[in-house]
């Protein structure tokens, strides 16, 4: 895999500084129109979103004009066997392009770069990480296999991607609340597990109170991810086939944000994902006793992830019973060590819950879950679909199958009968305890994510031999869609982080984004309310009026980093007037805030009425009071997203 790499980059390490432009002067010239367009609008006051976007279109049609008229001629030609291959090449390159100058110039303000600056940095930059990752999409190589150089390029543009909007773009309120877990070290926690805390606090450590700060680890793991998630491979399939497969372990929507972008317990649980598996593998297919260790200390991790991981031993342990090779581990030592090792690396969690009533266990036994029982298993497919896409689906008929491949072909599936009871095994049933809980239970959208993992392999081996398939209709749907599919993936995450980070030009924020957007605004907003109370001997402290997404995100942004000169807002959760708010329960206990003033923040002005909260203070405002939530980066507009409410309460008095 390395020299195959290694002739990968020989064959771009030369590439035009800009994409497209065939000789150095050409390829200034571009630069420089798009630069002087970009500083030109910004100048005169339009957002960093026109003015990038403005200088992006003239650079594009000004090497329209040379190519035409004969000035340039470039050797690559785009890639693709179609006119509509050609052209969704194009548009995606455009896409990837505009999105990596995006979180380019986003990222560097929030690194604190004044806008004008980071609009003519970010340009440069996206300029040259797109002249070796873009441009692939352009013109890809045909020296190496196509499907293996197609992995490799979809590849890189996800970590082009992630890597660029890691700093440019505002936490999402999971992010804020498990950073508040950073704040709040401890060995458990209510509703997840301890890994995200650490690794939250260990980045920020290193670079700081921020959201590439916050992020950082996330990327890391991605990377780890991704280097397993090909080993695993390797052990089912051959490299062009395990580089493909890992194009769907980055473009599949739960992979793409979950396993290397956004810092939540899915992303440390992912890589112990693939590691269990890896190890599982080796384990109970290859017989290497040892590898059990590795199963081990990869269910330890997962469990100080997320509690899911532990579906995977009801797995192992149907596999070995309908495996005769397998079964002599019911009687060997080392399943049982594996066991031990885990139960060491968990014990942190253990001990928590011991001393804190179960409350971890009990909380993700029942606490979960619907009071009223519904069926939920429609839900489920859609949560299934949405995270993956149809994709896998039409892998699954050859679990079943012992012909995958036609009698005429000159190829051999690898997939034994006992690799394919190991991929049932460790897919299926996880997903039947997903299913018998979602007869009653409304399933949550992320929980089958992890356990695609297990099929990726044969997907991408079925998507390259799609020719050969015993059943011809999956093998036309496969070779249609599959790479077409990726494409399409690959631009809607950038045109969506775009929009995200800066805006898009003429398209404002619909309101079910304030939950994501302008809260650095929201906590000086604040901050501002704060300062006009008058002044006495109580604390004024924030309670958001949901479950824990305000709370979240004010205490994240409501802090001196952002605030400046020594501010930051005392913030917790709506506990204070007898609601559910998580682990703000356990960190501010309603006690300790008798007598302060309270200044309650929702987004919807019924949770302010004076009948849900007059027993819980001596005096409330007369009215509830309103200001728009806006987002105001990177010289946009200030557009109101929506309205949030808050009303101030006076003399606060815990419940009973």
């Amino acid at each position: 895999m390395l020299q195959t790499l290694k002739q990968l980059y020989s064959e771009i390490r030369r590439p035009g500084f800009v994409p497209g432009a065939d000789g150095t002067a050409i390829a200034w010239l571009i630069l420089a129109a798009d630069l002087i367009v970009s500083f030109s609008l910004f100048s005169a006051g339009s957002s960093v979103a026109l003015s990038h976007f403005s200088g992006f279109i003239v650079a594009v049609l000004l090497l329209l004009l040379l190519h035409l008229s004969g000035f340039d001629k470039p050797a690559a030609s785009i890639s693709g066997n179609s006119g509509f291959q050609k052209t969704l090449s194009i548009l995606i390159y455009s896409l990837v392009q505009l999105a990596i100058r995006a979180g380019s110039i986003a990222s560097l303000v929030h690194f604190g770069l004044p806008d004008t600056a980071a609009l003519v940095l970010g340009i440069l930059a996206a300029t040259l990480i797109g002249s070796y990752s873009s441009s692939l999409l352009l013109s890809r190589p045909t020296g190496s296999s196509n499907w293996l150089t197609l992995g490799i390029t979809l590849a890189v543009c996800v970590f082009a991607l992630r890597l660029v909007f890691l700093g440019g773009m505002e936490v999402i309120p999971q992010e804020a609340y498990y950073w508040n877990y950073a704040q709040h070290l401890s060995p458990g926690y209510l509703d997840h597990p301890p890994l995200v805390a650490t690794t939250i606090f260990s980045g920020e450590f290193l670079f700081g109170h921020n959201a590439f700060g916050t992020r950082i680890a996330a990327f890391v793991y991605g990377l780890l991810f991704i280097f397993i998630f090909y080993r695993y491979a390797r052990l089912q399939v051959d490299q062009t086939c395990a580089m493909f497969a890992t194009s769907f372990a980055l473009l599949l929507p739960y992979f793409f944000m979950g396993t290397g972008f956004l810092m939540a317990p899915d992303s440390p649980l992912t890589l112990a994902w693939v590691m269990a598996l890896y190890f599982f593998y080796r384990a109970l297919i290859h017989n290497e006793a040892r590898a059990w260790y590795g199963v081990g200390l990869a269910m330890g991790l997962g469990m100080l992830s997320k509690y899911s991981i532990v579906l995977l031993a009801p797995a192992a342990l149907l596999f070995i019973l309908l495996d005769a090779q397998a079964r002599k581990y019911l009687l060997r030592k080392e399943p049982y060590i594996a066991v031990l090792i885990a139960t060491v690396v968990f014990s942190p969690v253990i001990y928590w819950n011991a001393t804190n009533d179960w409350a971890s266990f009990a909380f993700h036994a029942s606490g979960r879950f619907e009071k009223v029982p519904h069926f939920f298993l429609g839900m489920m497919l859609t949560n299934i679909l949405a995270m993956v896409t149809p994709l896998p689906l039409l892998a699954l008929p050859y679990l079943f199958s012992k012909k995958t491949v036609r009698e005429e072909s000159a190829i051999q599936s690898p997939f034994t009968p006992r690799v394919r009871l190991f991929i049932g095994s460790f897919l299926l049933v996880p997903m039947s305890v997903f299913a018998w809980n979602a007869l009653e239970n409304e399933p949550r959208y992320n929980w089958t994510g992890p356990l695609w993992i297990t099929l990726l392999p044969m997907l991408a081996w079925l998507t390259v031999n799609a020719s050969n398939l015993r059943w011809r209709w999956i093998g036309l749907l496969l070779k249609k869609f599959t790479v077409p599919l990726l494409f399409i993936l690959l631009g809607t995450y950038a045109l969506l982080l775009h929009f995200i980070s800066i805006g898009l030009p003429g398209t404002p924020f619909p309101g079910s984004m304030a939950r994501l957007l302008g809260w650095p605004e929201v906590s000086r907003n604040m901050l501002s309310i704060q300062q006009q109370l008058p002044a006495n001997d109580a604390r004024i402290v924030i309670a958001g009026m949901d479950k824990y997404f305000i709370a979240s995100k004010l205490s994240y942004y409501g802090t001196e980093e952002f605030l400046g000169d020594g501010n930051k807002l005392l913030v917790t959760g709506n506990h204070l007037v007898g609601d559910n708010s998580l682990m703000f329960a356990y960190w501010n206990p309603a006690e300790e805030f008798q007598g302060d003033t309270i200044i309650m923040l929702s987004r919807s002005e019924s949770d302010l009425g004076n009948h849900r909260l007059q027993p819980y203070f001596e005096s409330l405002a007369p009215e509830v009071k309103t200001f728009p939530v806006y987002k105001n980066d990177f010289g946009l507009p200030d557009k109101t997203i929506r309205n949030y409410y808050y009303r101030v309460g006076f003399g606060y008095k815990p419940p009973r």
